[in-house]
């Protein structure tokens, strides 16, 4: 048994912080007291530092970092995050089933702990054709699985609306349903809400969020590359609502990771805002934990995880040392090589008279600073500041789409 005496303990069911000394007993808190109340051979005086538990992303696509799950979760434990719930959507599109698996079975290997909700849109939309498509049947063998939590973000919010039966098979495998319906309101809001779908990380206002909030769903608060919404949510935030947030990355590349961090990098940002630290401490661990029943995180208390971060003095929230199971991290994670799943790429580029656009005014995608959303514009296509935009066909080599942005 070893003892850390001296604690600043942060208790995110109070949101106080509570002088503390806690022991661990194989990898898992033993007991909690008042400092000096713990006696044993095995002590560590933390002198009065402060100690969270550790930080839970509730919903991210590791892909997107183009890291495996292993590495990814070796570069955010570094950061204070030991619980990731990842959604393998993106490797599925290309791989499918193999992907998924692949990304289960490389995670075992990640020191922080990774789970699984399983892609529900495979492809993204019925009029994509991507590289695999992934059936309501398919998704049937990880109902079992320990590490799937749930059936990840549902996109095809007409599918859901209108009852298509492929949609509601897979809705009916799982008790916990992540959603994803921007810019969804009224009554059609509540017909999604009503099928189950119990959270949303697509808001990008306070008025969206508020709503979804009100009608039962859980808000995650996004901060990613090329969506940031923390600081425009952080008003719901409250005392009374804290307990239905948490944070989440969804997007984030590894480069913005290593130079910015993940969950660590949310709670600055909402800090900024306005948040008080300890609500935003509430939505990185306890309440993500509850969201997905993950009752053995998200709070240092007997039986529970020994996942904690002691923090660095100052005013900036950061992470000074991370502790895993009670261990101190180690910077680098044994593991053993996983075959990895490359399916066939092929693909047809255009040649210089396919890259030509009819003159005059045409359709352009306009970006949004910040968000992922995009507006629709007409332009001339000789206005300053287009850019061409290509879409190939990677699997069968079918051809190309070209537009303007």
């Amino acid at each position: 048994m070893r003892i850390f005496d001296n604690a600043l303990l942060f208790n995110p069911v109070s949101c106080t912080w509570i002088p503390a000394s806690f022991s661990v007993d194989k990898g898992k808190i033993k007991t909690v007291g008042a400092p000096g109340s713990i006696t044993g051979t095995f002590v560590t005086d933390l002198a009065g530092a402060r100690v969270i538990p550790g930080l839970i992303d509730a919903h991210v696509h590791i892909e997107s970092s183009l890291l495996t799950p292993s590495e990814f979760g070796r570069l955010v434990l570094k950061h204070g995050v030991t619980t990731v719930i990842a959604d393998p959507h993106e490797i599925a599109n290309v791989a499918g089933t193999d992907g998924i698996d692949f990304m289960i079975s490389d995670a075992q290997y990640s020191p922080a702990d990774i789970f699984f909700m399983v892609p529900s849109c495979v492809p993204a939309t019925p009029a994509d054709v991507g590289g695999a498509v992934v059936s309501a049947e398919d998704l049937k063998r990880y109902t079992e699985n320990p590490k799937v939590l749930g059936l990840g973000e549902m996109m095809n919010v007409p599918g859901v609306l209108f009852g298509d039966a492929e949609v509601s098979a897979k809705l009916s495998l799982f008790a916990r349903i992540d959603g994803h319906a921007p810019g969804l309101t009224g009554e059609t809001l509540c017909e999604y809400i009503s099928r189950g779908i119990a959270s949303d990380h697509e808001c990008t206002a306070a008025e969206e969020a508020q709503e979804k909030l009100l009608l039962g769903q859980y808000i995650f608060l996004r901060e990613g590359d090329a969506a940031k919404n923390v600081a425009a949510l952080a008003e719901i935030v409250t005392p009374e609502t804290a307990s239905r947030c948490c944070f989440a990355t969804d997007d984030r590349h590894v480069d913005s990771i290593d130079r910015e961090g993940s969950i660590d990098n949310c709670i600055r940002v909402a800090v900024a805002a306005g948040m008080p630290l300890e609500l935003a401490l509430r939505l990185a661990t306890l309440s993500a934990a509850e969201y997905y029943s993950l009752h053995d995180r998200g709070l240092l208390a007997p039986g529970r995880a020994a996942d904690f971060c002691i923090l660095e003095d100052g005013e900036t929230f950061a992470v000074s040392r991370v502790y895993k199971n009670g261990l101190s991290v180690i910077r680098k994670a044994e593991k053993t090589e996983q075959d990895v799943t490359f399916p066939p790429f092929s693909c047809r580029m255009p040649d210089e008279a396919g890259m030509q656009l009819p003159a005059g005014k045409l359709k352009v995608i306009e970006t949004v600073p910040g968000e992922i959303i995009t507006e629709c514009r007409e332009m001339e296509v000789s206005a300053p500041g287009l850019q061409k935009i290509l879409c190939v066909d990677r699997y069968r080599a079918e051809g190309f789409g070209l537009g303007l942005i």
